[in-house]
């Protein structure tokens, strides 16, 4: 809030922060109200945080309440704006102070540059592995209510800057809509079930980052079943010949395992295991991987059988969602 620092137009305004008591919680939430005063000239600043997301329309009305309420004029201060944020609240008429030195005061006057926030980039193609689990839990267990971003980030065990930035990134796919309530965001999918499936499909990622083959000796019976062992327990599939287990790769340490391959065991039998980028037990039923993580396990197998018990096991667990 670098306004507060420094001088305005060579003027030396004083602050004073201002208690909000009575304004609605909506447009106080996570912003700072101050009355900046030099000599006759006084203006109300209200600076909102860089996590806020502001609309222009939104801003339009609420300058139009604090003006009639503190019949002074009102000022909206940002860490910083992209040329199209400005040029839509120049077009405005709303006045604005930005900390890299963007200044639109009418009554006073104008400073610009070209100085602007960088527009955030938002990858489309496939979802990061952090985003993958959160749509999980949106597909399961929000049942298309309203999910409160912490929350959210609590029950899958990321921080508050993974959640945003995986949240942010199913919006950009238009897989859910976000807004903010008091001082909360809330998530919401608009569509459940297999309509909601099918629009995520292209964006989903195999969740393996690699596979091991290893003596069953090491006892991996705490894992959960994946690959074409979960699809045996669940379709007609037969079993393969090498169990298939799978477990989040940050709680695994290979050091000590021994590798091996399967084609020279005789006597001991081999167990597949397979790390991935999120952990596979965190939405899986009778020890079984979820049906869309291991949908996304077979990307690119060319074997009918698998394809068809990919089919069948989704049918049951997904199709009938719709």
């Amino acid at each position: 809030m670098e306004i507060l620092n420094k001088n305005i137009f060579g003027l030396n305004f004083q602050a004073e922060e201002i208690n909000t008591k009575g304004l609605p919680v909506f447009m106080t939430a996570q912003r700072s109200f101050f009355r900046m005063s030099y000599k006759e000239t006084a203006f109300l600043f209200v600076y909102l945080s860089k996590e806020e997301r502001f609309g222009i329309v939104a801003l339009e009305k609420q300058l139009s309440f604090l003006s009639d309420k503190y019949g002074i004029p009102i000022v909206f201060g940002f860490s910083a704006v992209t040329k199209l944020q400005r040029d839509k609240l120049l077009e405005r008429n709303i006045p604005f102070i930005t900390d890299n030195g963007q200044l639109y005061l009418p009554f006073l006057g104008m400073m610009l540059n070209n100085t602007f926030k960088k527009e955030k980039e938002t990858r489309r193609d496939k979802m990061m592995p952090v985003t993958q689990l959160l749509f999980l839990y949106m597909f399961y267990k929000s049942k298309g209510q309203a999910v409160m971003k912490k929350d959210a980030a609590t029950a899958i065990g990321v921080t508050r800057t993974s959640i945003t930035r995986a949240s942010e990134q199913l919006a950009a796919m238009g897989l859910i809509s976000q807004e903010m309530h008091g001082k909360e965001y809330y998530m919401r999918t608009d569509i459940s079930g297999f309509a909601l499936y099918k629009k995520a499909k292209p964006y989903l990622i195999n969740p393996i980052q690699r596979i091991l083959i290893t003596e069953t000796k090491n006892r991996y019976s705490e894992y959960v079943y994946s690959g074409e062992s979960a699809l045996a327990k669940v379709t007609m599939l037969n079993e393969p010949k090498i169990p298939v287990r799978a477990v989040y790769k940050a709680d695994f340490k290979a050091d000590n395992i021994k590798e091996i391959d399967p084609k020279w065991i005789t006597e001991e039998k081999s167990l597949c295991l397979e790390l991935w980028k999120y952990n596979p037990a965190m939405f899986a039923n009778d020890g079984i991987v979820d049906p869309v993580s291991l949908s996304n396990c077979f990307d690119g197998n060319a074997d009918e059988r698998i394809e068809e018990a990919v089919e069948e096991y989704l049918e049951g667990q997904i199709w009938g969602q719709k």
